[in-house]
């Protein structure tokens, strides 16, 4: 009997296997070489090829499509059972789909044509030029739309981003060192003919799953390809298209002597006062919290200030990346590791002193007219989460105490820790401002990306506790007048 209900479950648990894996998948590509283009009428290229190993192992139908991006993303984001590579992971795109990866790494940068004069050295400087070509609804534009950029000139084709560079029509291309060489070829110049003016960031592209593909599914191809990985084979295929600079590197097996040895890159924003810069020096008590452990490890002290969503990106796609100061959210909670907390904050509304507001409730709050918040701040998110659609988003938090002050916004979204600096940075005297209602109670901690050592997270956390236990986390409080509650 016990023999005829192991045979039983086993056929079950295949039949549901073979259904899961009999929804065939639409696997889609666009034309980006080296990383995936057509050769002969053949699909090919790095990804393109680690893609087809995967569906060879897993006994699934090479069907891969060549479609325009656009048209693919799109598809991605309103079919089940679609696949998109290569797709890069960002903080926007992070909960609208499912992810395998990383394929491989590309730097992304601004050209200009040789000989144009154009300097940029700072994102503020590119703010300034006539135009700038993105391809539409890629990463890049993306990207930039949400820093502020109002210069854009999109278009479906990189290509034609290309000849409107070389023809004049637009001042700067915003691409990547990997894709660049094939569009140049493509359009028949020698990349000789463009120059790098400056760079922007780093990330790690992968095969993005839409929402309505099954989990099981998803899980077995990062399987997969974390054999093919370990196996050597992906390394294999990947050199013959693209640099070793440019594979994305397995995490190492880290002892705690060895920690030392980690090139650990650590980013935070400009968000006083945990962090934020003072005289083009970084400070602030997160800050001052990370600098301590770093003395203590013996570890460089390499702090970088970035704009949150690119420090945010960095986090989740590269190896080695610790981010500060990031709030632990459920959402949030598996897509990094975490050291801390480094301090407790709580969210509310701020209202204009005297204003007579009454608001008991976030119900309460959804019947306000205006609320100021910062864009794709985390408390912004919660409250559309929680269905808000009278927010007032803003690039520059600090514009939010103006315009709430001289009536323009009813309440203001803040956190005990952080409003009375950025209202006095604004010009305002915090006593102007009250509470009107506090919603939530949030940790800030480290945030480390998902290839970080375990032993690495393990110590920094160890030292961190003994900041605490030595009083030295208390004298830090007391140095920005923060009492921890």
């Amino acid at each position: 009997m016990k023999l005829k209900l192991a045979k039983y479950a086993f056929l079950v648990v295949l039949f549901l296997t073979n259904v899961v894996f009999a929804q065939e998948l639409m696997v889609i590509t666009e034309e980006y070489p080296p990383i995936s283009f057509k050769k002969e009428g053949v699909i090919t290229g790095s990804s393109a090829e680690v893609v087809r190993e995967i569906l060879r192992r897993l006994k699934q139908p090479d069907n891969i499509r060549m479609l325009p991006w656009a048209r693919g993303y799109n598809l991605l984001k309103t079919k089940a059972n679609v696949a998109l590579f290569s797709t890069v992971r960002t903080q926007e795109r992070e909960s609208q789909f499912h992810w395998v990866g990383p394929l491989c790494v590309s730097r992304n940068g601004f050209y200009a044509k040789k000989g144009s004069g154009i300097q940029i050295n700072s994102l503020e400087d590119a703010k300034r030029v006539g135009t700038i070509a993105t391809y539409k609804e890629d990463s890049r534009e993306q990207m930039l739309k949400a820093w502020g950029f109002t210069n854009l000139d999109n278009s479906n084709s990189s290509a034609s981003n290309l000849k409107k560079l070389l023809s004049g029509r637009v001042d700067l291309w915003i691409y990547d060192n990997l894709g660049m060489p094939g569009v140049a070829e493509q359009v028949g110049i020698d990349t000789i003919e463009l120059d790098f003016v400056f760079p922007i960031d780093e990330v790690s592209l992968y095969i993005a799953f839409s929402k309505g593909t099954s989990k099981k599914i998803v899980a077995k191809w990062q399987e997969t390809l974390d054999d093919m990985k370990r196996d050597g084979v992906f390394r294999k295929v990947s050199r013959k298209w693209i640099p070793e600079d440019s594979m994305p590197k397995l995490q190492p097996d880290t002892s705690s002597n060895d920690l030392h040895k980690v090139k650990l890159k650590i980013y935070t924003e400009d968000s006083p006062p945990g962090n934020y810069l003072n005289k083009g020096e970084i400070a602030g008590l997160a800050v001052d919290m990370v600098r301590e452990i770093l003395v203590r490890l013996k570890m460089p002290d390499n702090i970088e200030v970035v704009p949150w969503a690119r420090g945010y990106t960095l986090a989740l796609n590269q190896p080695n990346v610790a981010l500060f100061s990031t709030t632990r959210l459920p959402q949030r909670e598996k897509r990094f590791k975490w050291v801390g907390p480094l301090y407790t904050q709580i969210w509310g509304f701020y209202g204009k002193k005297g204003s007579d507001l009454k608001i008991t409730s976030l119900e309460d709050a959804k019947k306000i007219d205006r609320i100021g918040t910062y864009h794709k701040d985390a408390k912004e998110q919660f409250l559309k989460k929680n269905g808000f659609v009278n927010l007032v988003s803003t690039n520059k938090n600090i514009s939010n105490i103006r315009r709430l002050v001289e009536g323009n916004l009813d309440l203001w979204v803040s956190s005990d820790f952080n409003m009375p600096y950025l209202a006095k940075h604004a010009g305002v005297d915090p006593d102007q401002l009250e509470l009107v209602y506090a919603f939530r109670s949030v940790n800030n901690y480290i945030a480390f990306s998902l290839q970080t050592p375990d032993n690495l997270i393990k110590t920094w956390q160890q030292t961190l506790d003994n900041i605490k236990s030595d009083g030295t986390y208390t004298t830090f409080c007391r140095k920005y007048g923060f009492s921890q509650k």
